[in-house]
């Protein structure tokens, strides 16, 4: 038996547009109320961008599971065509599945230590240590990878790399402006909310 599953990009693109607008808006709503008007009711955390364990959380392990599936299927589809690049679609996909899972499971915050950011005197930006190893992967992707971008067709090219800009840029970017900006004033205060949020 076979099944037939059409997907409209756009009408994906607008759905999830909409549940990052929602969670945004909550966001900057419950800072707002933290830090003007002192409201620090415990159920805020569950749409706290800069927490884990919560609904943003989910959201995003959701999003990257998706990612993972897609990926998934066009290996499938790659690898019966003979297609010269289907193992890297084999392996993106496990890097969402991966990604997915970190997100929610938080595995790369183990390496937010302070001591041992102290300890190798690491500049305020590189304090949430995960940035470095996370840095090495990126580039090694990258070069992994450079002809197998070269080779999509041009309009994908272009999304897959708007797609790793945000993406990276959100991660390791935003990530490196928070720490540097924890280092001068601390997290508890609009600005750093701020941030995170953008992150």
């Amino acid at each position: 038996m076979k099944f037939k599953i059409t997907i409209y990009p756009l009408k994906i693109a607008k759905y999830l547009t909409y549940g990052v607008v929602f969670l945004t808006i909550c966001r900057i709503a419950i800072q707002i109320g933290k830090y003007v008007f002192d409201y620090r009711e415990p159920w805020t955390r569950l749409f706290n961008l800069d927490l884990e364990m919560n609904i943003p959380t989910w959201y995003s392990g959701l999003m990257l599971v998706s990612c993972g599936l897609i990926t998934r299927g066009i290996f499938t589809i790659k690898k019966s065509q003979s297609d010269r690049f289907w193992r890297h679609w084999q392996i993106l996909a496990t890097i969402f599945f991966v990604l997915a899972i970190d997100e929610v499971a938080s595995i790369h915050e183990i390496l937010i230590i302070d001591d041992l950011a102290d300890s190798l005197h690491l500049p305020s930006f590189w304090h949430s240590v995960w940035v470095i190893p996370g840095t090495v992967l990126v580039v090694i992707f990258i070069w992994k990878y450079w002809k197998f971008i070269l080779y999509l067709p041009k309009q994908l090219r272009q999304h897959f790399l708007i797609a790793i800009t945000l993406y990276l840029g959100g991660a390791l970017g935003m990530e490196m402006i928070g720490s540097y900006y924890d280092g001068i004033d601390g997290q508890q205060n609009l600005t750093y909310a701020t941030l995170a949020t953008i992150e």
